[in-house]
């Protein structure tokens, strides 16, 4: 049989074309995430004052299961296509084919159980109405995952985030609207449904790509062979963190796992915008680079250098502003009882975005089995402390375990440089001490300050002035430089 030519060009990017694609394609990102975070906070709002904290913690809960079941529906095709080196047409209608009878078979149990979980989690009719929207958009929005994997390969980010863009903006212009009309938890019925719709048909408009069943078995033994270890790492974080969410929301009650919630929600959010964004774009550019450790090293060290220069100042600033708004935004005092939990969550996530590089490198690499053997160790030490922990405190013992547990981090760069040498302090030594000194000189300076609005404002100002400050004193104008040569090739004279 006559091989099939690659669905996709078969042009030879050179060194310079991959980065600087991934580079913009991490700004796409980075720059659709702060436009869908600026959308998300103003629907968060609207959530967090008009819903109580029981029914902030039914839609809590109801995206734990969402999750859960999303787990089932890939066996990691998407990222087995990405990482092949030259798929053809037939490998994508086969991973298709697969993906379109696994998520058949999701959405029936997820019917099935629902009757079940409306009793264990005494859901209401609005919560079980909540829970089938979301799998049927679950249904809706697998059928994006092999278009925008053609996208992916192509480097094509910008389509990628127009779609994602729209998205946000179906889903939380419809709930703020309703959520003002009074529809409450049916706003979100209503918005996560018209968002699947509009992912869907914009997706297959940018790739003209047409769906067929078509499977065959060696395609597909080759695709699952990757992806089925990929996926049982991503199946491994689903024990990790939604079965405990599960399982917390069943001991604690539902308003407080809303008040979890409302505080790993808030204190994420910088990861979710950042780091997750960067790593979707870096996992099939290390892939490409997967035999060359130097590459590696210098693609994680310039990864950790920036997303640490914009994470850390901005989860500090958190930190300092989350006090104020508690006070200022208008029925936002309920959630006070929750700010130490942010606190704690805040620090959890400093470490976690120096893991989760690592393990990207690590599945770019091909080392799933490296990555499977973290997260068999992350769900130990979850259902071990925060167990035990809640027990003794109660839901604030939930943050100081996930904060314990994330100083596991220092066993993932061990384990790293046993591949490659690598040195974590090197790199993130000149943002850390740029933003404690941020910390310290807001802290004392604002302390000088009398008045809420007042304080506020000069905590930002200050904030703001001085991290920039320490980053120019330290790195002296270096990095702006070095993004300037990445994006456009050419040094920039260096700031003096």
């Amino acid at each position: 049989m006559t091989q099939k030519k690659p669905d996709l060009p078969t042009k030879k990017m050179d060194s310079d074309h991959v980065k600087s694609r991934g580079l913009r394609g991490i700004l796409y990102f980075l720059g659709n995430s702060s436009y869908a975070a600026v959308l998300g906070l103003v629907a968060n709002l609207f959530f967090t004052i008009y819903l109580t904290p029981a029914e902030y913690g039914l839609y809590f809960i109801v995206l734990s299961l969402n999750t859960v079941f999303s787990y089932f529906t890939d066996l990691g095709l998407a990222a087995a296509l990405v990482q092949k080196k030259s798929p053809v047409k037939l490998d994508y209608h086969t991973a298709f084919t697969i993906q379109l009878a696994l998520i058949s078979m999701v959405l029936l149990i997820g019917v099935l159980l629902s009757p079940l979980l409306k009793q264990v989690y005494d859901f209401d009719h609005a919560g079980i109405i909540l829970f089938l929207a979301m799998l049927f958009s679950l249904f809706i929005l697998s059928l994006k995952s092999v278009p925008s994997t053609i996208l992916e390969r192509k480097l094509d980010y910008g389509k990628i985030v127009f779609t994602q863009a729209l998205e946000s903006s179906v889903f939380y212009i419809t709930s703020i609207v309703l959520m003002f009309l009074g529809y409450r938890i049916y706003a979100l019925v209503i918005a996560v449904i018209l968002r699947a719709f509009t992912g869907v048909i914009l997706i297959y408009y940018f790739t003209r790509w047409r769906p067929r069943l078509n499977f065959q078995f060696n395609r597909a033994k080759a695709i699952l062979s990757f992806g089925i270890p990929f996926q049982a790492n991503v199946l491994l974080a689903f024990v990790k963190d939604d079965l405990l969410n599960l399982w917390l929301a069943k001991e604690l009650g539902l308003t407080q796992i809303g008040y979890i919630g409302w505080a790993k929600k808030w204190a994420e959010a910088p990861l979710r915008i950042v780091t997750d964004n960067v790593n979707r774009v870096l996992f099939p550019i290390f892939s490409k680079y997967q035999s060359n450790k130097t590459k590696l090293r210098r693609g994680l060290k310039k990864t950790l250098f920036f997303s640490s220069l914009i994470l850390m100042p901005v989860l500090a600033g958190a930190f300092l502003t989350m006090p104020y708004l508690i006070q200022i935004i208008p029925k936002y005092q309920k959630w006070a009882i929750a700010v130490p939990s942010f606190n704690f969550f805040l620090i959890s996530a400093l470490f976690i975005s120096f893991i989760t590089p690592f393990i990207n490198v690590f599945n770019s690499m091909g080392k799933v089995k490296t990555s499977v053997k973290f997260m068999l160790l992350w769900i130990v030490l979850n259902w071990t402390v925060v167990p035990l922990l809640t027990k003794l405190i109660g839901f604030q013992g939930v943050s100081i375990a996930f904060a314990i547990n994330s100083l596991s981090f220092v066993i993932v760069v061990w384990q790293f440089k046993q591949y490659i040498n690598f040195r974590l302090w090197t790199t993130v030594k000149t943002p850390l001490i740029s933003t404690v000194f941020m910390l310290i000189t807001t802290l004392l300076i604002v302390s000088l300050f009398s008045g809420l609005y007042l304080k506020f404002a000069m905590t930002i100002i200050i904030g703001l002035f001085t991290y920039i400050a320490a980053i120019y004193f330290f790195t002296k104008g270096a990095f702006v430089n070095e993004i300037w040569q990445d994006f456009w090739g050419s040094k920039k004279p260096r700031i003096k």
